[in-house]
């Protein structure tokens, strides 16, 4: 079996693209607008050197979409997202966390 490293993607606001460079995403895709969004994870979705691809929260809320119906067909890449506004970061994590493992697993998990 070959070990094969795979491209972790972001898709974020184009005001906090500097950011996710800072923290050492070399793709990052700085976005205006939802549909611009929609379409860099069709693209990604279907290509196998990405592993990740990761989508500012309130983007996926604009897009009225589930991020985990984007995960229902393959393993990878794995869609999710990451709380990027007051709203987002404020709530409860435990909570947060709770719900994608419920997704993920089938079940509740304790945190």
């Amino acid at each position: 079996m070959v070990n094969e490293l795979k491209k972790a993607v972001v898709i974020a606001n184009k005001e906090t693209v500097s950011f996710y460079k800072l923290l050492g995403f070399s793709i990052v895709h700085g976005v205006s607008d939802p549909s611009e969004a929609l379409k860099l994870i069709t693209e990604y979705k279907s290509r196998m050197d990405v592993g990740v691809v990761v989508i500012e929260e309130s983007i996926m809320h604009k897009l009225g979409l589930d991020h985990m119906s984007f995960n229902d067909k393959a393993l990878t890449p794995l869609i999710t997202t990451i709380p990027d506004t007051r709203e987002f970061l404020t709530r409860n994590p435990s909570l947060y966390y709770k719900k994608h493992a419920l997704r993920i697993i089938g079940y509740e998990v304790s945190i």
